[in-house]
């Protein structure tokens, strides 16, 4: 069965070693409901090093046959389904696994005909108009003698695998309407009337695309988003376990991977996980006695020598087309293209006759006399680029970096090693997208003898020259000083571990073991290599306690990353004003956040601030549940700027404490606007010490008596509610239809 086996890497490789039994090396992926799928101007590999450190308790997970199953809290059928995923993370599995079950019996068998066509196939079906069943005869030839589609009690699937690499318009607003399945028209046509359901409006429809490409589909036609988070720690293991037969081996590598950080978040990354498995088991076995690899560029290599001795088997001149594919990678890295043709791999010397001796670096698909390629994953391409330019400074010392006339002049100047790095970081730290983050730590790996060894090993014509990196490494520790985002500074501290320069990092955990941090005053690339170390701690993912390591809204400001990355947020007596709150608010709004637990006690925050945090709170991608505020120089203002939240759909909050704030009856009445609405699903209040007196305990009798069902506790100690207000309460906590079962 076609869907039945696996070839990890590359389709059109058919050695033994790669090609298996889907069912025998499956691996379940972590699969998340929900996901915004606008665009993210992070590298991928940053995005998988950022998400690894979620919580996954704090998501909704989904089953891969599950994924057009409604929910408890959905009403509507689920037709059109969009699963994002960063490039190698198993969208493509997953739809082969899918459709596997499916046609075995299994799961998902109201379906009656599945119809899967990549992205890249309709690419090649845009030169002439075709209906729809037309388009169907030419993708499964089996179906020639249908007609037309069984409609009547039958279940069509579509599934759309790859939007990223779509070459059609997709002009949803402008697309005239098709709903005739034999009328002949445009490729486009039908795939944007398909989803937005002008055609076969009962079909399902699966699209399946990189993030960064999500947004071509306008969400109005997507009833459900799913996200492929790639594996979790046990899964990873579950992985190796299956992916190695020798299970003393399997349990070596996992070994391995677990002692080296990097690595191991990176094979969050089922691809990763195949790279890592194919460099390990060789180097583990009895042939390879070398280091074992424990930095990107020593995996890579390692990868790109043992893919190198599979090709000589098929071309004699294997260097000679590695060196092609190397300098393929950088002029199509440069444009930031992923997908490349006949014309492309022309321009470098390759010849697409002899594209199936490069199986074990590019994929292909061949079809009506066009041909498309990629490299098996973007990371390999990024590799390959790294050392076309590394060659070309040693053999030649030119620099295919540098745009400008100005640069390049400078360049015939004066010219080292170096100086190629800070080219590098300077291009790298321009992009917008992060796209060069990858490419950039290969290159200083490059730099390493260790590397440059093995690097001689897979082109053999390579000289070694061994150079002193410490130049590099202080002009990167000159950057991390300067103003840069948080995202480039952890990959330029990525990129000094690529260079085995351990010290800002080694200085930051002697500070915080010695018990030293606070009273040292940090400079900017120390305060880089601080978040970089919170970020890596497993206990900071559940508890950042800011008093630990500072107390102003600048430091604060700093160790941002730290906040948007933990589960509970503790922030109390930090010194900290309004513009904390706006700070705050920036993380509460960042799509997947984890934080549920936030207390800004004991600062001195103002009416000001709260309504700044308010906009946060407000945000749909606020998931906070605990809001401690107690003691923060509040009034009445504040109240009315909480109760609005309190009204909004989807209002997360659960538990809320405003004890010790002048909020007095006026601001209890404020805040009682918000705890009568029906979207209020707080349970624990906390108002000790606001100067509340009957009239405030009127407010929330009312309030208990609209919305009785949520609220579990009520603290109100140290107020002046006298008896009445006190019989009033009580009443309303006698009510069997109330849920106050605390009164204090």
């Amino acid at each position: 069965m076609k869907y039945g086996s696996i070839h990890e890497g590359n389709p059109a490789t058919n050695t033994n070693d790669e090609c298996k039994l889907l069912s025998a090396i499956y691996t379940d992926l972590y699969i998340v409901k929900g996901g915004t799928g606008g665009v993210c101007n992070e590298h991928e590999v940053r995005q998988a090093e950022t998400a690894s450190r979620r919580l996954e308790e704090e998501e909704i997970p989904v089953k891969i046959s599950d994924i057009f199953k409604n929910g408890p809290d959905q009403q509507n059928h689920i037709k059109k389904v969009l699963t994002l995923g960063i490039a190698g993370v198993g969208k493509t599995v997953s739809v082969q696994k899918f459709i596997l079950d499916w046609a075995e019996g299994g799961n998902n068998q109201d379906i009656d005909f599945i119809f899967p066509i990549p992205f890249r196939s309709l690419n090649l079906m845009t030169k002439r108009d075709c209906s729809l069943m037309e388009l169907l005869h030419r993708c499964f030839p089996d179906t020639a003698c249908m007609k037309s589609l069984p409609l009547e009690k039958r279940r069509i699937m579509f599934i759309f695998d790859g939007l990223d690499e779509s070459r059609l318009p997709l002009k949803f607003s402008e697309n005239e309407i098709v709903s005739d399945i034999i009328e002949e028209t445009s490729v486009d046509l039908l795939i944007t009337n398909l989803i937005k359901g002008e055609m076969l409006s009962s079909a399902l429809i699966w699209i399946t695309s990189r993030p960064a490409a999500a947004d071509q589909i306008p969400r109005e036609y997507i009833h459900q988003v799913t996200e492929v988070r790639g594996f979790t720690d046990l899964q990873k293991e579950e992985y190796f376990r299956k992916r190695i037969s020798d299970q003393d081996q399997a349990e070596s590598i996992i070994s391995h991977i677990k002692k080296s950080r990097s690595l191991h978040i990176l094979c969050h990354i089922p691809v990763f996980c195949w790279i890592s498995a194919t460099v390990l088991k060789k180097m583990l076995g009895e042939y390879d006695n070398g280091d074992i690899p424990k930095t990107l560029t020593e995996m890579y290599i390692r990868f790109l020598l043992f893919q190198s001795k599979m090709m000589e088997k098929k071309y004699k001149e294997a260097e000679l087309g590695i060196l092609k594919l190397a300098e393929l990678a950088f002029h199509q890295l440069e444009k930031g293209n992923l997908l490349f043709y006949e014309e492309d791999l022309s321009e470098c010397g390759i010849d697409v006759r002899q594209a199936s001796v490069y199986s074990g670096f590019c994929t292909q698909i061949f079809k009506e006399e066009e041909e498309v390629f990629s490299f098996v994953h973007l990371s390999v391409q990024e590799c390959l680029a790294a050392v076309h330019v590394f060659l070309l400074f040693l053999e030649s010392k030119s620099n295919p970096l540098l745009h400008s006339s100005a640069e390049k002049l400078q360049w015939l100047l004066r010219h080292n090693m170096c100086d190629l790095h800070k080219t590098a970081v300077k291009r790298t730290l321009q992009s917008k997208t992060g796209h060069l983050d990858l490419f950039l730590r290969f290159l200083l790996g490059l730099s390493l003898e260790s590397n440059q060894r093995n690097l001689k090993k897979l082109l053999p014509h390579v000289k070694i020259r061994p150079e002193s990196v410490k130049e590099t490494v202080e002009y990167i520790k000159r950057k991390l000083n300067e103003d840069i985002s948080s995202e480039r500074s952890i990959n330029l501290l990525y990129c000094l571990s690529e260079l085995k320069d351990d010290s800002l990092l080694s200085e930051i955990q002697k500070l915080l073991s010695s018990g030293n941090l606070l009273l040292k005053k940090l400079s900017s690339a120390q305060w880089s290599a601080l978040v970089f170390v919170l970020l890596m701690s497993e206990e900071t993912q559940e508890n950042f306690e800011f008093k630990k390591y500072r107390g102003s809204d600048e430091e604060l400001k700093k160790l941002l990353p730290v906040v948007k990355n933990t589960r509970r947020a503790l922030l109390a007596g930090c010194k900290l004003t309004e513009q904390s709150c706006s700070s705050v608010a920036s993380v509460l709004q960042s799509v997947n956040c984890p934080l549920r637990e936030l207390d800004l006690s004991k600062n001195d925050l103002q009416d000001s601030g709260v309504k700044l945090l308010c906009v946060g709170l407000k945000n749909p991608h606020c998931k906070l549940e605990i809001l401690k505020l107690a003691l923060c120089n509040l009034t009445e203002q504040s109240c009315e700027a909480v109760a609005s939240v309190l009204q909004s759909v989807n209002c997360p909050l659960r538990e809320l404490d405003l004890s010790n704030n002048d909020l007095q009856d006026s601001g209890v009445k404020l805040l009682c606007v918000g705890l009568k609405n029906t979207h209020c699903k707080l349970e624990i209040l906390r108002l000790s010490g606001c100067l509340v007196t009957e009239e405030g305990c009127s407010s929330l009798a009312s309030a208990l008596s609209l919305n009785p069902s949520h609220l579990r506790e009520l603290d109100l100690s140290y107020n002046h509610p006298g008896d009445s207000g006190v019989k009033l309460l009580s009443e309303r906590k006698k009510d069997p239809h109330c849920g106050l079962d605390r009164l204090k």
